[in-house]
């Protein structure tokens, strides 16, 4: 993949999606401002917890913010920059992929990326801040080997979540009446709000190897905390890469499969 041309492509999109925000700035303040109320009452929610207990799970205050702000941090990077796959299964009714199927350009990238959310990415300053400064609350000293970790598994989160969202359209190609399975995702995303010692064993390891939510969230926070071991810490990449894979080899048996709105 020509990573030069691609990035070009993403640039224009992006100045596409900044221009339309703009081009209406009462409802794009709106909007944002409602994504802000909704992060606070849910910031507000945790710590009135802690009003009436000093643990949740074992864990802090502060270790559990750290949950909530790592699950905000990857939940709003995927909505930023992948907000293209909800728009997925109207490409695939109305024809359009079909368009983009006869362009130069990976008909993947472009499905993914073609909507990048401007309000989400300016979301992410803040919710930066606010891990930041919750770092510095932790109980426990953290080493910059921590902070690495931190970043790494972070990354590793975000390859499981691109293949998610590209399973997601690869369901909408098999089937394309289905009701966008990316909400299945969505909604399954919100376990990771919380450490997951807070469910029995059985749904943590539904949601670590089937919906690895709490390899995408958990591990990455678990990292930063030391309480990751080595073997897990093995597990999540060797997971990731393998989930990636496998999701790219069925997006290929699914174009394979593709029959356009014109046949």
């Amino acid at each position: 993949m020509n990573i030069e041309k691609y990035f070009k492509i993403w640039k224009q999109l992006v100045s596409c999606a900044a221009g339309s925000y703009l081009s209406n700035r009462l409802e794009s303040g709106g909007y944002f401002l409602g994504k802000l109320v909704r992060f606070g009452f849910f910031l507000l929610l945790i710590v009135s917890i802690f009003n009436y207990t000093n643990t949740m799970a074992g864990y802090s205050k502060y270790e559990v913010i750290l949950f909530f702000l790592t699950f905000n941090l990857l939940d709003v990077l995927a909505q930023a920059f992948f907000r293209g796959i909800y728009m997925f299964q109207n490409d695939v009714k109305q024809g359009n992929f079909d368009y983009v199927l006869s362009k130069p350009v990976n008909p993947l990238f472009y499905s993914m990326s073609r909507i990048t959310d401007i309000m989400d990415m300016i979301f992410l300053f803040p919710i930066s801040g606010l891990i930041i400064f919750t770092v510095y609350k932790l109980p426990i000293d953290v080493g910059w080997e921590n902070i690495l970790g931190y970043a790494v598994f972070i990354g590793i989160g975000m390859v499981i979540v691109i293949a998610i969202h590209i399973l997601a359209a690869c369901v909408t190609i098999w089937s394309v009446e289905n009701e966008n399975t990316i909400w299945v995702y969505r909604d399954a995303m919100t376990v990771g709000r919380f450490p997951p010692e807070i469910f029995s064993v059985t749904v943590q390891a539904v949601f670590t190897f089937v919906i690895p939510i709490i390899v995408i969230v958990a591990f990455p926070t678990k990292t930063l905390l030391g309480l990751l071991s080595w073997q897990w810490m093995v597990f999540g990449a060797v997971y990731a890469i393998l989930f990636f894979a496998v999701s790219l080899i069925i997006w290929k048996i699914s174009l394979k499969k593709y029959s356009s709105a014109s046949s």
